[in-house]
C-alpha cells in the first residue's frame, strides 16, 4: 500500500503545473500582458533555479522532511495564490520569485523524502508511485485550473491554488522521521 504522504503531494503539484495553462492564459487574457511576458517570467524562474537551487539545497539539506516539504508547499501555494492580487508585471514577477523558492525547496525534498521512506527492496516501487503522483497532477492540474478560471474567474482559481498549497503544507507538516525506514536510518548513521 502506498504511503499517504505520496497522495498529499498531488494538490500542490497540481498548483505548480498551473504554469502550463492557467498562468499564461491569465497573463494574456486577464492582465492583458503580451505573450512574451510569460516567456520572460519563465526565464526568471529558470535563472533562479540555475543560480540559487544548489546553494539553497545545500543550506536546507539538514532540515527535517516535514519542514522542507511544508515550507516548499506553502511557498508554491502563496506564489500562485498571489496571482489573485498581482496586477502588473512586477507583481506577477514577485509571485514567480515566491513560487520558484517553493519549487526549489519542495521538489528536491519530496524526492529525498520518498527515497528515505521506501524500504530498501521497494525503492523502485515507491519512486514509481512518486512519479505516478506527479503524472496525475500534470494530467489533471492544467485542465482543472483552466476550467476553473473560465467558469469561476481568476480570483477563485488563485485563491484555490493558495488553499491547495496550504492543504499540502499541513499534510506534509505531519510527516516525520518515524516515516523513514528504520533499517535505512541505521545504514545512514553507521
Amino acid at each position: 500500500m502506498p504511503p499517504r504522504p505520496l497522495l498529499g503531494l498531488i494538490p500542490v503539484v497540481m498548483v505548480f503545473f498551473q504554469i502550463q495553462a492557467a498562468m499564461p492564459l491569465h497573463l494574456v487574457h486577464h492582465l492583458r500582458m503580451p505573450e512574451a511576458a510569460y516567456g520572460l517570467l519563465f526565464t526568471l524562474n529558470t535563472l533562479m533555479v540555475i543560480l540559487i537551487e544548489v546553494p539553497l539545497n545545500t543550506a536546507t539539506a539538514h532540515w527535517p522532511h516535514r519542514v522542507s516539504l511544508s515550507l516548499g508547499a506553502f511557498l508554491i501555494g502563496l506564489g500562485f495564490g498571489g496571482m489573485a492580487l498581482a496586477a502588473g508585471y512586477l507583481g506577477v514577477a514577485l509571485t514567480v520569485v515566491v513560487w520558484t523558492f517553493g519549487e526549489m525547496i519542495f521538489l528536491p525534498a519530496a524526492t529525498a523524502y520518498v527515497a528515505d521512506i521506501s524500504p530498501p527492496g521497494r525503492r523502485g516501487q515507491y519512486m514509481g508511485l512518486f512519479t505516478l503522483a506527479f503524472s496525475v497532477a500534470f494530467t489533471i492540474g492544467p485542465w482543472l485550473g483552466a476550467a476553473a478560471m473560465e467558469r469561476f474567474g481568476p480570483a477563485v482559481l488563485w485563491t484555490g491554488a493558495f488553499g491547495l498549497g496550504c492543504l499540502t503544507a499541513a499534510m506534509m507538516g505531519r510527516v516525520g522521521a518515524s516515516d523513514a525506514d528504520p533499517a535505512r536510518r541505521t545504514e545512514d548513521e553507521g
